[in-house]
């Protein structure tokens, strides 16, 4: 064969090898761009179920079964003075309203929810100390196996749960009055509050940033971030106001933390329920009381007092 033949073969077959090389470099990439949006996609849906299931818990942590002495310890717990709701209505009235409560959600402890493991933050973003000790504070650390929601270790969730000022919520008069009760300022539960709770579950495996950068993160504002201050210094060091630029999902954004915040407005309502012991001015068919009513009234089964 001729030596500029076997030239133009060797070229030939140099073209093919490229065109090998750079058809296998393609499905590679569209391979490891189809992986990504896999990833993206599986991400945001855990996010989502798991802040979704944070409020559930929350819900449920009220509507609960009244046969069971756990669930009945940890709804007493939530609407006592130390609690996640009670602290709004039975603690400074309308003076707590705008604060908020934040903590990390630990579905697989045996507790629900601990003010000594809480911190409260008020409007101008400064921290409250209501009971216990706030060394842990109430943001989640991811150092902390226990402040993961599974046993994955994948995904956080950390609550903020508020009761709106007046200002914010936009009601008729009476609006969250109960019927059939007895309007009084002294009895929180003559009203019905409104809550907001935010539920902010993100993945910090998925990231390489500090712990201490995720922390600041977690401090930051659920919405309207320029309407929080905190105090600051001056080039001169006189002490100041500054305003956050971010909100927290924001930050954790700008660190490439996956993160998404699930925003309910709740009502907590007082559930009237009547028992029907005797027609007024007629007594009963068996001359007895039931045993609803006896509890009720504190009184036997002939009416009498016990």
């Amino acid at each position: 064969m001729p030596v500029n033949q076997q030239g133009v073969a060797l070229i030939v077959v140099l073209l093919f090898l490229i065109l090998i090389t750079l058809a296998g470099a393609i499905a590679v990439r569209n391979s490891t761009t189809d992986l990504k949006l896999a990833t993206s996609e599986q991400a945001d849906t855990l996010l989502l179920n798991t802040a979704d299931n944070t409020n559930k818990s929350i819900e449920q942590t009220i509507n609960i079964d009244s046969s069971n002495a756990q669930a009945l310890a940890r709804k007493s717990i939530a609407l006592g003075k130390a609690g996640m709701f009670g602290y709004f209505m039975n603690i400074g009235g309308e003076e707590n309203r705008g604060d908020q409560i934040v903590f990390c959600y630990r579905p697989r402890a045996n507790y629900f929810f601990r003010m000594s493991e809480a911190t409260v933050i008020d409007p101008s973003g400064g921290s409250k100390l209501t009971t216990g000790s706030t060394s842990t504070g109430g943001f989640c650390r991811t150092s902390k196996a226990e402040d993961f929601s599974s046993a994955r270790n994948n995904v956080m969730t950390q609550v903020a749960i508020t009761r709106p000022t007046s200002a914010m919520v936009a009601s008729r008069p009476f609006e969250f009055v109960d019927t059939q009760r007895t309007v009084n300022t002294e009895d929180n539960t003559s009203s019905t509050p409104n809550f907001r709770l935010y539920s902010t579950s993100f993945l910090p495996g998925l990231t390489q940033a500090k712990e201490s950068d995720i922390l600041d993160c977690l401090k930051k504002p659920n919405q309207n971030a320029a309407d929080y201050g905190f105090a600051g210094k001056d080039d001169d060091d006189n002490d100041i106001t500054l305003y956050y630029d971010e909100t927290m999902t924001q930050c954790l954004a700008n660190l490439g933390v996956p993160a998404k915040t699930l925003i309910e407005d709740v009502k907590l309502e007082n559930l009237l329920t009547s028992e029907k012991c005797l027609d007024y001015g007629k007594g009963t068919a068996s001359n007895s009381f039931s045993d609803e009513c006896q509890d009720l009234l504190n009184i036997t089964a002939t009416g009498a007092p016990k």
